[in-house]
């Protein structure tokens, strides 16, 4: 597991909606059991979405949208084989996260 690696989403009701999470947290925490994610929420759910705030990433050609404000935690056992990686999309990621914790 590695920071930016996108998973299925381990809330299998959640899923239509919000099909996988974002691993964020930084590789130097390996040690620790949990993983903070971020969702990846299906274009047209939630109203309002900016390209800065929710930046589209492209998962197994689907384009989903980061979810910054629906952070989650789950247990590293939760998280399913990655099915891709947003790395490259590192700089588009950190902007949105900088909006939400720092609002700029």
């Amino acid at each position: 597991m590695a920071r930016f690696d996108i998973h299925p989403n381990p809330i299998a009701e959640d899923r239509p909606v919000f099909p996988y999470v974002l691993e964020i947290q930084s590789d130097l925490l390996y040690r620790f059991a949990q993983r903070v994610c971020v969702p990846l929420v299906r274009p047209g759910v939630i109203p309002g979405l900016t390209e800065r705030f929710n930046p589209v990433i492209s998962v197994a050609g689907e384009a989903v949208h980061l979810h910054p404000l629906g952070v989650a935690v789950f247990h590293v056992g939760e998280l399913r084989d990655a099915v891709a990686s947003a790395g490259a999309q590192a700089l588009a990621i950190e902007t949105a996260l900088d909006m939400l914790l720092r609002g700029y």
